[in-house]
């Protein structure tokens, strides 16, 4: 492992093998140049004047990739505007060429005769392949990039996912819960069977959801699908908390049809029970919203709880919160938005804010 490492510490940086290849290029051109009869120091200079240029430009030619990345539509555009900038570059190759020629004339060789337009318009054709060849290299490694930064995050989605799932899984299985909510049903069963009865089918629906999700492996769902996987969830803490728990929930049906992450809403919910309703004696108010405007859907979960610090919540051991905006980053990108505030009135919200086509960033 470690010899494996230390021949990594040796690899050579990108500029380095960059400058490597022009180095055995020059080399080359001496050598041919030498061959067909050049003094060596001649030739030696005519090879750094003919792959000096194109090795200074070429920077820009590999930086074309970066500027005009590839596109899935109007590659023809892009093809002419490259070959334009590529046939740009080999002019300024020529241009530089020339002047080093016309310096070392002067310096080495007053009498010397000037490249005639033959030798020029090769060299012209020599440099515009090197610099299409970059180019073309410069467009490789930024889609090689692309593809590797793209698999990074899919897998990051996936195991965000997985995490997820499993932590709402076990949030569900732990002793505690389930027992607290048998008890709860116990006293139900014989006071009110028919309660008790709708709270065990709400059980079975909270569980089943998180399988299904699991199952399928889907990043989407309908907003329905979590909005009434909540819903159980709030019934059931209803019938462990009882009065303690009052629940204001309301969502406009247009949001309902927009595509969400599973267990995007359930964690805020959750966050508001157990930490701005459960320790209290008194109990409290949880408000759970979902509505669609400008393109964007807003979630809202509001307790009026002690209240917490957006920083205290960056900072606390438990994960859900945070786990849930690593995750939301990783499916969007920059598009979505998790806000953390303590109102004057006290208590605390959190608003999710979401583009409404359930898209996920583009790479």
């Amino acid at each position: 492992m470690e010899a494996a490492k230390s021949r990594e510490g040796r690899l050579p940086t990108p500029r380095a093998a960059y400058a490597a290849a022009w180095v055995v290029l020059t080399a080359v051109y001496t050598a041919l140049f030498a061959a067909s009869g050049v003094p060596v120091p001649m030739a030696a200079r005519g090879a750094i004047a003919a792959a000096l240029p194109p090795a200074l430009v070429g920077l820009a030619a590999l930086g074309l990739a970066r500027r005009w990345p590839w596109p899935t539509e109007g590659r023809w555009r892009l093809a002419a505007r490259l070959i334009a900038a590529i046939l740009g570059l080999a002019v300024l190759s020529i241009g530089i060429w020339l002047a080093i020629l016309e310096v070392d004339f002067r310096l080495f060789n007053p009498g010397g005769r000037r490249p005639a337009a033959p030798i020029v318009a090769w060299q012209f054709m020599i440099d515009f392949l090197l610099l299409s060849a970059l180019a073309g290299a410069g467009y490789a490694r930024h889609t090689a990039e692309a593809l590797r930064r793209a698999r990074e995050e899919a897998a990051r989605a996936d195991a965000l996912r997985a995490r997820a799932e499993l932590q709402l899984l076990r949030s569900q299985v732990q002793p505690h819960f389930i027992l607290n909510v048998l008890h709860a049903l116990l006293g139900l069963v014989r006071r009110d069977p028919a309660r008790a009865e709708a709270a065990l089918e709400r059980l079975g629906e909270l569980l089943r959801f998180g399988q299904e999700a699991h199952r399928s492996g889907s990043d989407w769902v309908p907003l329905s699908r979590e909005w009434d996987f909540v819903g159980s969830y709030l019934e059931l803490e209803r019938v462990r908390l009882g009065d303690r728990l009052r629940v204001e929930i309301r969502a406009d049906p247009a949001a309902l049809e927009v595509p969400v992450p599973p267990f995007a809403l359930q964690p805020l919910v959750e966050n508001a029970v157990v930490h701005g309703i459960a320790p209290r004696a008194a109990g409290g108010r949880v408000s759970v919203t979902a509505r669609r405007a400008g393109g964007r859907l807003r979630l809202e979960v509001e307790d009026d709880g002690p209240g917490a610090r957006a920083a205290d919540v960056a900072a606390s051991p438990r994960t859900g919160l945070r786990l849930l905006q690593e995750r939301l980053t990783a499916l969007y990108g920059g598009r979505a938005e998790v806000r953390f505030d303590t109102p004057e009135t006290g208590g605390f919200a959190v608003s999710l804010e979401l583009p409404d086509d359930g898209s996920a960033e583009a790479p």
